[in-house]
């Protein structure tokens, strides 16, 4: 079975890189470029793990991650954050509105991401 990913980023660069390399490992990906279309794909798609930037075009990644949250039907899905803000603040409000983990974009590469992914999805799903 296909791990489902939620990828989403508004930059079109790491995306093509992400998404190619989730499926070369098997995942199905789907891409939402802003935090209203996450929301709106949430509505039809129910995917094993959201892949979450914070700094997101129409709602913020933080308050994509409220929202999860907040519905019964998917409060209880893996959320993680990718993102570039790597401070202590952040990472506090980002484990305190319910995240399962966070990543820090500059301090790894593709591959590196994909299987902090796995080892997620492995420890989180079995």
């Amino acid at each position: 079975m296909a791990y489902k990913i939620l990828l989403v980023e508004d930059d079109i660069q790491p995306v093509e890189m992400y998404k190619r390399k989730f499926e070369l490992e098997g995942f199905e990906v789907q891409v939402a470029e802003d935090g209203q279309e996450a929301l709106n794909h949430l509505e039809i798609f129910t995917p094993d793990l959201v892949l979450l930037d914070i700094m997101i075009p129409k709602v913020n990644g933080l308050e994509v991650l409220r929202s999860i949250r907040q519905n019964p039907g998917k409060k209880d899905m893996l959320v993680v954050i990718l993102t570039n803000l790597g401070n202590e603040t952040t990472s506090e409000e980002i484990y305190k509105l319910g995240a399962s983990d966070y990543i820090v974009k500059a301090e790894m590469t593709p591959l590196d991401v994909t299987n902090k992914i796995k080892e997620i999805l492995k420890m989180y799903k079995q």
